[in-house]
């Protein structure tokens, strides 16, 4: 939860028949607006440091406010990326996008999303990388190599690259998958964590349709494990999983309903996929029809501190209530037998306020200081967006023309399904389809195609 600058929080309290004894010596001025409570400290990442070193090797330090936390990492190989996810930590750059062109990092871009800041380092070419925390640093060494015994180069750090060999592979040992678990989370998420021997081994994923497929290179898995696993008993968006063999390697293939939204990171040698279901339409239908619904009250006040009034609502109500300290002045009320909700809305829009719910919690400030604020969240939501991989799929078109979907899918400007970052093309020989774009925007173009790719009726007329 975003908390509002500087809050007075206030408490519900153990109520008797009326307002009773505490709302009115509040009233009477015996007794304080609220308790103010210090603001949990916030872990910051404040800075970054890249120091060039020998052989082609870039050391990268972040350094946060607090502890550092163990970073969760994992990689992209198309373009190639190595991404950290840092939990609890929020962003306090004064840039987000960091050149670097050293030791085959090309840059770094920063995010922050989902209680937690995301580092992606865009390489020229996956290479080998080693992260190390120590104190209020963390320190990720890119290209790090060492020098065996027998002269063979061995990676020191996580070895990202998905195309390493099979013979590579059993230099190091051989690379098996030693355990495949699947939990609920709290939330309602779906958690896949698969066991490795070797926290090097090359993983891709991706997305097709309402499946992430899982690829580990060179990983052999056991017979044992080679099954369908039926999960919908868990009552998560996962309902199966399929564990396999695909020429050497390992594939799991997460099969999903519904609109989801998975992650996939690595801590040592556990490999986690994490589907969860979409809520991006979540809140919507009640946020258009205001219901009153709250025990009512009476109210009879001349120019009271609209402080003292959102306590005492507060009590009456028995809801957790956090006040920006921007909220300042009186007010005068003269409210019969209303609910306790439409008084609090008559007191925020007779003062230009405004509300905003976070669980159990109201958060109550200037109707501009909640909007700035919501505003620099979707931004921050929109660059993680731009952070997205893009993919590649075909779309074989049956019955309509691929060329007359292409217009519809490019559209006009700003009306266009297609990201600026993605493409369509057309393959007129097999009435195909070729798209590149973020799985959401895929998700949209396919449900398109699936709604208007229908035969057209006909009419038989007989004599």
């Amino acid at each position: 939860m975003n908390a509002i600058n500087g809050p007075v929080t206030v408490a519900p309290r153990a109520r008797s028949a009326g307002f009773g004894f505490a709302a009115l010596a509040l009233l009477l001025g015996l007794a304080p607006v609220g308790a103010s409570y210090a603001q949990a400290t916030v872990n910051r990442l404040e800075s970054v440091d890249v120091t060039t070193l020998p052989g082609q090797q870039v050391q990268l330090t972040f350094h946060t406010s607090g502890p550092a936390p163990q970073p969760l990492s994992f990689t992209i190989d198309k373009p190639a990326r190595i991404s950290l996810d840092l939990p609890g930590v929020t962003l306090a750059l004064p840039n987000r996008r960091i050149d670097v062109k050293s030791g085959g990092v090309d840059s770094i871009v920063a995010g922050e999303g989902s209680g937690r800041t995301r580092l992606v380092l865009n390489m020229d070419a996956l290479v080998p990388y080693d992260t190390k925390v120590d104190g209020n640093a963390i320190t990720v060494t890119v290209g790090q190599t060492r020098v065996s015994s027998g002269g063979v180069p061995v990676s020191t750090g996580t070895v990202a690259s998905a195309a390493v060999s099979a013979d590579a592979a059993a230099a190091s040992g051989e690379r098996k998958i030693s355990g495949i678990d699947f939990r609920r989370a709290p939330d309602g998420t779906g958690r896949l964590t698969v066991a490795l021997t070797d926290s090097r081994t090359p993983v891709n994923v991706r997305q097709e349709g309402q499946q992430v497929v899982v690829d580990f290179v060179g990983a052999k898995i056991g017979p044992d494990l080679v099954k369908r696993y039926d999960v919908v008993d868990f009552a998560t968006p996962v309902t199966y999983v399929d564990a396999l063999k695909v020429d050497g390697s390992s594939r799991l293939v997460v099969n999903a309903q519904g609109d989801f939204e998975q992650l996939a990171y690595q801590t040592d040698n556990q490999y986690v996929i994490e589907v969860r279901a979409s809520t991006s339409n979540k809140g919507k239908i009640a946020e258009e029809k205001k219901e009153y619904t709250g025990e009512r009250l009476t109210l009879n006040f001349q120019d009271i501190d609209v402080r003292a009034v959102l306590q005492l609502l507060a009590d009456t109500s028995g809801q957790n209530i956090v006040v920006s300290d921007s909220v300042q002045g009186g007010v005068t009320l003269r409210l019969q037998n209303v609910p306790w909700d439409q008084a609090l809305d008559i007191v925020m829009r007779t003062k230009g306020l405004a509300m905003r719910r976070r669980d159990n919690v109201i958060l109550v400030g200037p109707t501009e200081e909640l909007a700035s604020r919501e505003k620099a969240e979707l931004q921050a939501r929109k660059e993680v967006e731009e952070l997205a991989p893009l993919r590649t799929e075909y779309l074989q078109v049956n019955y309509a023309k691929a060329s007359d979907l292409a217009v519809l899918i490019k559209g006009k400007t700003g009306n266009s399904l297609i990201s600026p970052r993605g493409s369509v093309a057309i393959d007129d020989r097999t009435n195909t389809l070729l798209l590149q774009d973020t799985s959401d925007r895929l998700a949209d173009i396919r449900r398109l195609v699936t709604t208007l790719d229908i035969p057209i009726r006909q009419v038989l007329i007989e004599s």
